[in-house]
Order: C-alpha cells, then structure tokens, then sequence
C-alpha cells in the first residue's frame, strides 16, 4: 500500500491512473497528518467516487461481519479469511465488486491451487459456496448484482471417497487400548458425533441416557460454539455408549483429575485435538485401520442408514433443521430417542458381542 511522504508542509500522496494524475494532502502536522492523508487516499481507492468498492474491502467488510456475527476464532471465520486469503484477494483483490461477472468469479473457482497438488472437490465446493455468500453481502449493501447463473466445479477435481470402518474394522477398534483417547473414539462411533464435540462433553451435558451437545473444542484448543444451530442438540445414549461414559469417568476420578470435562487430557483440562490425532494414528497402524478420525462419524451414518429413519440420523449428527417442539434441542420426539438407542446397540451389540469391555481397565 502506497504511503504518505512529507514535503516540510504538507503529507502528500500522488499518484498516475489512466492518464491521470490524483494528489491526496493533509496540513496537520505530525502522525495525524499522515492518517489524514491515507485515510484521503484510501476512501478515494476503495470507493472511487462512485461508492464502488473493492473485492479486497468488501472481503474485509464481509469477515468483519462474520467475525461480530459468529466470533473471529469462530471456525466460520476461520475458514472463510483462509479461502479468500488463498483463492480469491490473489485473483480480483483490486477489482472493482460491481465489475465481476460471473465469468471472472467463475476463473477463481478454475484457477484456484493447492501448493502441492490439485485442490479437492469438497474444496472447490466450499469455495463456491463462500464466493456466493461473498456476493450476496455485497448486494446487501447496494455493491453489486446477484450471480447472473452458477458457478459450476471444474472436471478433474476427485471427489474423496469417505473412508468408513468396515464390520471386522470395528473390532479390532473396541479392543481394549491404553491409549488416552480410545474411549472418546469408541464414543464417536456409537454416537457419529463429531471429534469436537465429543472433545467438548461435560458431566453437567449428561442426563440419564441423553447427552446434550453444548460445545466444541477446536484445533487452537478453543472452547467454541457449534459448527451450525443444528449442532446444538440431544443425543440418546444406549448402554454401549453410557458404559463409555462410565468408565472414563471413573478413570478420571482415579487419576485424581476432578475435571468437568469427560474426555480431557491427562491433567484434566480441555481435550487436545493435536493428542488426539497423534493417539489415531498410532492405534491406526497398530490396528490396521482405515480413515480418519472423522472417518468414525460417516461409519456410524452407513451402520444407521439401514437401521434408523433418514430424519433420525440427520436429527442425531446435528444435519436437519432445528425443530421448535423442544426449543433449544427439540430435534428427536419423545420416545424416538428411546428406541434409537435401543437400535444402535443392537446394531453394534451384534457386531461385537455381549458385555464387551471398553475401556481395559485404564
């Protein structure tokens, strides 16, 4: 960015555009001088004196909104300044808003590039998805028109197959284990939560055979809220998963932890992720087992999808729209949590057998 320089009597920029030349001055004296002269320059570059403005300032305007709406270590804000920061300010960062088509927002999308290899379909999605938003904000406030049309994903760009455990997976995986975390990954297959949620569960979340879902813990290790409204939900518990519950309670009281977190690290605070991944990784190959940790979410989606009602499902990992019968977490009716508790031990107490220890004894 181009900055003021003194002349003994005034801060001063000029500049050439087009033939033209613009000067931009202020007579204080001092650091409020220069402000005032960048500031001049600034209004004069970002809105051009027709109230246009650039990518560049409605990308700033539109993380800032998002960072009041949502928190800026929210992963909403995270993820939106990564993929404007990568993908689209290297693009259009001076173009003027009301000058994109939807032929130029359409190159970001087919230009965009990983460092060391080709962008993923799932990333090209959401990149469309956050260039949207982008316009519609910008519309909001009167900087350009809607999309004329959709962006479309390029071909070529794989989409990842979601790696999920298979039947013989999943025993190896409820061995006993003196990995710290094997009890919240047993946990997130008998439950499809995702691993920040369960990394956020609190004994207060616990009642009977429910468990709410109030919290995640993010990758910094911030506490945040949830990834959308329908996040923020209940869950019913079978006696597989209150028997995970359990046993690491009491393996926390015997450490001594007295921690209000259910799976915390091993002096009782907040859960790691970082930990977290490292013990998956190393169960992973001492186990021979597939995917990742998210990888347990989609497995408990293709071992309910048969069992339980499309909508029961979506209402358990958190994917439908908030119902109002049960205000804040609603979402499954009376007597439906019940017996989908009672179908997903079914479901895995078939696969594994009857009184199947979780946790060996930690």
């Amino acid at each position: 960015m181009i900055t003021p320089k003194y002349d003994g009597q005034r801060w001063r920029i000029q500049i050439q555009k087009e033939g033209k030349r613009y000067s931009f001055s202020s007579s204080l004296p001092g650091p409020k001088g220069k402000k005032e002269c960048k500031e001049k320059f600034e209004r004069w570059y970002y809105e051009g004196g027709d109230g246009s403005k650039t990518v560049e300032r409605v990308c700033r305007e539109f993380l800032d909104d998002i960072g009041q709406r949502r928190g800026y270590d929210s992963e909403a804000y995270i993820q939106n300044e990564r993929y404007i920061r990568l993908y689209i300010l290297p693009k259009c960062h001076s173009r003027k808003m009301n000058r994109m088509s939807l032929r130029e927002w359409q190159s970001v999308i087919n230009t965009a590039s990983g460092a060391k290899k080709p962008l993923s379909h799932k990333t090209l999605q959401n990149l469309r998805g956050i260039i949207s938003s982008l316009v519609k904000f910008g519309y909001a406030d009167y900087q350009c028109e809607l999309l004329r049309g959709d962006l479309y994903i390029p071909l070529g760009h794989s989409k990842k197959e979601k790696e999920i455990l298979q039947p013989e997976d999943i025993k190896r995986l409820f061995e006993p284990s003196d990995k710290w975390y094997h009890p919240l990954f047993t946990f997130l297959l008998l439950t499809g939560l995702r691993p920040s949620e369960g990394l956020g569960i609190q004994l207060s979340d616990i009642d009977g055979d429910r468990v709410y879902i109030n919290r995640g813990i993010n990758s910094r290790g911030q506490i945040t809220s949830l990834k959308n409204d329908n996040a923020k939900r209940m869950i019913p518990l079978g006696s597989l998963a209150r028997q995970i519950l359990t046993e690491t309670i009491a393996r926390n009281n015997r450490k001594n932890l007295n921690t209000p977190w259910i799976f915390c690290d091993k002096h009782g605070d907040k859960g790691n992720q970082s930990t977290m991944r490292n013990n998956w990784l190393e169960l992973k190959k001492e186990r021979n087992l597939p995917g990742t940790i998210y990888g347990l979410r989609h497995t408990f989606i293709s071992m309910m999808k048969t069992n339980l009602a499309e909508q029961t499902i979506k209402d358990i990992v958190g994917h439908s729209v908030s119902m109002t019968t049960f205000e804040t977490y609603g979402h499954i009716v009376e007597g439906e949590d019940r017996k989908a508790a009672q179908i997903i031990d079914l479901t895995y107490g078939e696969l594994l057998g009857e009184d199947k220890s979780i946790s060996g004894g930690q």
